[in-house]
């Protein structure tokens, strides 16, 4: 048995892509027998612990944006080091929990690092002109501004790290650019789990349609995430105006809440699919994993991810994709699933959804989406891997015997 100690800035019931991974990570690690803490941060909502062997520990952090991954990065450390508490090992998920690069040298057991995506990657998709004049638009604005300052935590988490985890082949390359190695030459590629109970064809719900007031006639596309400018939901909203124009037996269902959520309703009137486009703010787990589910398709046109986890989780609902090809879209989407497209390319979307829509075996482009997820990242495969390079770093901790078999090497 490990004692792990694993710290996310998120953990739920606060979703989000590193809370998500966080939560279900450690609850697969409980029950292979492990002891797993979890630190996060503090906040008034709770926390949802799935396993016995999961112990939720909130730390205090600044609440002012990038500043934050600091703050609860260094109380987090210190939160380990006063524990009592003999760790095997320590997994921090980045670039939302960020330490400093004396930490790499005073901690005493082996660190591994989670890069689900980098500040460089955020900030190189959005400009000034993506700001929304929104408390929520202030969170990008920092991001653009503010997150060259974090570089340099980031270098240290892939520079310092016992052993670094990239998440998507679009990531290794990007690291790849940056030209910072690993110390200990240890870092390996390693997809985002999806949970493929939670996520299932059986969750279609045939009682939806009337629910929302839909036509029964009626096909449906959904699409799950931030409304918010690098989630291209301004793209979304053209490609779904020239869909419409093509027919008018489609609803579109836009699922989340962001910072954009007024001009979609204003863009939504203007250009003629109000009644067309359905938009359903912070369902709970099971009302968003219904939508999902009952979908004919799905849609996303992110300006940039470091992974993607609703891409998976909607193929893992037996639900195609058309979806622009950035973080692990092109790994989860595979050919026979959805279609990739290009950042951007309005035309070339809609024209690929209505072909898709339009197909008689779409049936089965669902079911070998949910085929190649069950085979290439479901939670009990990712789980075993994550373990296995946990006990190599335990084993090995300066990398000495050299590359272990069984890993697959960043490019």
């Amino acid at each position: 048995m490990m004692k792990i100690c694993m710290v996310s800035s998120e953990y739920p019931p606060k979703w989000g892509g590193v809370g998500v991974v966080a939560y279900y990570l450690s609850t697969w690690m409980a029950k292979r027998g492990h002891e797993v803490h979890v630190v996060t941060r503090e906040q008034d909502i709770g926390y949802k612990s799935s396993h016995d062997n999961i112990h939720i520990h909130p730390v205090k952090w600044l609440k002012a944006p990038m500043l934050f991954t600091l703050s609860f990065g260094k109380n987090a450390v210190k939160w380990m080091e006063d524990s009592g508490v003999d760790f095997d090992i320590l997994h921090i998920h980045s670039n939302m929990a960020l330490i400093p690069g004396k930490f790499y040298d005073r901690i005493k057991v082996p660190i591994v690092s989670t890069m689900h995506g980098t500040w460089w990657g955020e900030r190189s998709t959005i400009s000034l002109k993506d700001i929304s004049p929104s408390i929520s638009g202030i969170n990008d604005l920092s991001v653009l501004y503010m997150s060259p300052f974090m570089d340099r935590f980031e270098d240290h988490a892939l520079k310092r790290s016992s052993g670094v985890i990239t998440i998507s082949y679009s990531e290794c390359r990007d690291l790849k650019k940056r030209g910072v190695k690993n110390d200990l030459k240890r870092r390996i590629h390693l997809p985002n789990g999806i949970d493929v109970d939670e996520f299932d064809p059986e969750n279609r719900d045939t009682g939806l349609k009337g629910r929302y007031e839909i036509p029964e006639k009626d096909q449906l596309v959904v699409s799950v995430g931030r409304w918010a400018a690098r989630k291209g939901i301004r793209e979304l909203l053209q490609v779904f105006r020239k869909m419409n124009r093509e027919r008018n037996d489609i609803t579109f269902v836009l699922v989340g809440w962001g910072p954009l959520e007024a001009e979609i309703r204003r863009k939504s009137r203007s250009f003629g699919i109000e009644n067309k486009l359905l938009l359903v703010k912070n369902p709970d787990h099971d009302e968003m994993r219904k939508l999902v589910a009952t979908a004919d398709l799905a849609m996303f046109h992110s300006y940039w991810e470091g992974y993607g986890l609703t891409f998976g989780e909607a193929l893992a609902s037996g639900t195609p994709c058309v979806l622009t090809d950035v973080g692990g879209a092109s790994e989860m989407c595979v050919e026979g699933t959805g279609k990739l497209v290009k950042v951007g390319d309005i035309e070339g979307q809609a024209r690929e959804a209505l072909d898709m829509l339009s197909r008689d075996d779409l049936e089965e482009w669902g079911k070998r989406g949910r085929e190649h997820i069950l085979k290439y990242c479901s939670w009990d495969d990712i789980s075993e891997r994550t373990e296995a390079f946990y006990r190599w770093i335990i084993e090995d901790p300066s990398n000495r015997n050299g590359w272990r078999e069984g890993f697959e090497r960043c490019p």
